[in-house]
């Protein structure tokens, strides 16, 4: 999808990429055992998601020359099918950080990893 709208992205003025990643998906989440992500073992979601973060990291790189920024942003146990509706945030409380990095000035970060407590670790 990235690479489908990077023409429009060049062209645009302030242009932003926000990545949707997940807990699951970062080394350091699932394998700190105080963590939630911890407690899950799903093997495709959880490497895919892994594998999008590097992606997203790349993009970062490829990007920043241009004025581009490009962040993965996890939006936290939100209440989906995927765990049966059972996460502490509403879907609005989960896209708030994905609308924060979406929205960021020229000062603002990429590459990064956030979620919606701040700075995530990959």
């Amino acid at each position: 999808m990235t690479q489908a709208f990077l023409p429009l992205l060049k062209k645009a003025e302030g242009a932003r990429v926000v990545m949707m990643g997940s807990g699951l998906g970062s080394l350091a989440l699932v394998t700190d055992p105080t963590s939630i992500y911890s407690k899950a073992n799903l093997l495709a979601y959880s490497s895919s998601k892994t594998a999008f973060n590097a992606v997203s990291v790349a993009f970062a790189k490829e990007l920043e020359p241009l004025g581009i920024k490009v962040n993965a942003v996890e939006p936290g146990s939100v209440a989906t099918d995927l765990n049966g509706n059972n996460g502490a945030l509403t879907p609005d409380e989960g896209a708030a950080s994905a609308i924060r990095l979406a929205t960021i000035g020229v000062d603002g970060p990429t590459g990064g990893f956030f979620g919606h407590d701040g700075v995530q670790p990959w």
